[in-house]
């Protein structure tokens, strides 16, 4: 059976905050195609993500291709733009079957199901679920026997028993590279280090951690790990088979084991691969060994969650690490020289103005190379979207749209979980990042250790952001 996926746009995001988030391949997507085509069926595959096109064009595309069902992977943010497209699909295709994946349609297949543009949701990990449904549906089937699904019959809401985990994740095949050309991908001008052709790679999926603000516990409770050989016979293939330069690996936490990590390091230096690469770390599995490997192999740089400024609030969001391991981790990274990219999260149940002005105090205190204040958004799968429920702060029936860029969004968080107003933590956010990158003494740092043109382009674009921000915060301040 053919298959037409489909990552759907983001159009309520400007072209600077586009160049903020990067755009990397769907590697959901590519995993599920590789899946069907094993399976005899046919995947087509369209980024309107990275190449947004006119709806006609795209309307087309999907006539002569003729699927017998098309799968959406979207999130919370762009929901508008999925059931919009999905709608339109439908009255073009009245024979096609729409599927829906995600986090947001795994969490709340209900209220993702309420509008009529998705005949069916995927509930947690696709692969085995979507290559048994695309087998029901050429033999004339219907959805009944699948596990891992949740559909309408009759105006009622059915859920199929869940489906288990996939534990071994070897035996998966790599993503369907054929079906993207990857020159249509970059990284965050805050990641890239080189001006070399860029992908993406996931080497394990679940998180070992429940921080109250991620959902990652919810889709992926335990850490399912690809063995260190496949992941760098991956990265050997797209290196020397696609061109790619620069890495970025996808993993929640590509350090949470870190004898694992650092065999992934050995391979690539044993191989010899001319690459560099960044990846997530967290600040309580870090040691001196691994950031030597790590450099080693080609790491250059890491994003470091910090998230706050005092162990109170740490432990209020389940965090799980001590404000003197984000310190030695800070400087084992300078002493290496691996660029750092610190997060830190404003707003939080507990926040107070002493505790938010220390994140930026200690911000400074660790003056990494690139620090992102943003406000909390309570992420849909997450204990404080529960909470924001409960306490009717949040609509999940509404939760969607731009309220979820966290990019610099162009308007006040979308719900006040601390004493801090939403327009007060808004302000905070423009005047802490304006603080940091401003300082003369930040400007001369990052100007004396540019090591590419890229990088210098990079620096550009970030600064850019931030003008671009902050002239648009006294805009709206003025008009008000």
């Amino acid at each position: 059976m053919k298959v037409l996926l489909i990552s759907p746009p983001l159009r309520n995001m400007a072209a600077y905050q586009m160049r903020a988030r990067g755009c990397m391949p769907p590697l959901n997507l590519l995993y599920l195609a590789a899946a069907l085509r094993g399976a005899g069926h046919e995947p087509a595959l369209l980024d309107l993500y990275a190449n947004p096109r006119p709806l006609e064009e795209t309307l087309r595309f999907a006539e002569e291709f003729s699927p017998g069902a098309v799968g959406f992977a979207s999130y919370t943010a762009n929901l508008d733009e999925t059931e919009a497209l999905a709608a339109a699909l439908k009255a073009r295709l009245p024979g096609a079957v729409t599927l829906i994946g995600g986090i947001h349609a795994s969490y709340l297949p209900e209220i993702t199901l309420a509008r009529a543009a998705f005949d069916i949701a995927v509930v947690g990990e696709g692969e085995r679920t979507v290559v048994e449904l695309a087998d029901a549906l050429a033999a004339g089937r219907g959805p009944e026997g699948v596990a891992g699904l949740a559909y309408r019959r009759d105006g009622a809401f059915v859920r199929t028993p869940p489906r288990p985990q996939t534990d071994d994740i070897d035996h998966l095949p790599w993503p369907a590279w054929d079906l993207v050309d990857l020159k249509d991908y970059y990284l965050a001008s805050t990641r890239a280090v080189t001006d070399r052709r860029a992908a993406s790679v996931l080497t394990m999926r679940g998180c070992a951690y429940s921080c109250s603000f991620c959902s990652h516990s919810f889709c992926y409770p335990k850490v399912k790990a690809r063995s260190p050989r496949d992941v760098v016979d991956e990265i050997e293939f797209l290196a020397k088979e696609r061109g790619v330069g620069e890495f970025q690996l996808e993993d929640s936490t590509f350090t949470c084991l870190p004898g694992r990590a650092l065999e992934i390091c050995r391979l690539i230096k044993e191989r010899g691969l001319d690459i560099v690469w960044s990846c997530n770390i967290r600040a309580d599995n870090m040691t001196r060994e691994l950031f030597a490997a790590m450099r080693a192999a080609g790491c250059r740089r890491v994003l470091l969650g910090v998230e706050a400024g005092t162990q109170e609030m740490l432990d209020a969001m389940k965090k799980g690490i001590t404000l003197e391991q984000v310190r030695r981790t800070a400087a084992w990274a300078k002493e290496f020289g691996v660029r750092v990219n610190a997060a830190f999260m404003l707003g939080a149940p507990g926040e107070t103005r002493e505790s938010a002005w220390a994140a930026y105090r200690f911000a400074l205190e660790l003056d990494t190379d690139y620090v992102m204040f943003s406000s909390l958004v309570p992420s849909v799968g997450s204990d404080y979207f529960d909470l924001a429920v409960a306490q009717k702060k949040v609509d999940p029936a509404s939760a969607r749209g731009a309220d979820y860029i966290t990019v610099y969004a162009e308007k006040t968080p979308l719900a006040q979980m601390s004493e801090l107003s939403r327009p007060e933590l808004a302000a905070l956010m423009e005047r802490f990042t304006r603080g940091y990158y401003l300082r003369p003494r930040y400007i001369l740092r990052r100007l004396a250790g540019l090591r590419s043109l890229n990088e210098a382009a990079g620096m550009l674009a970030g600064f850019a952001l931030v003008v671009i921000h902050q002239l648009g915060a006294l805009r709206r301040r003025s008009a008000s």
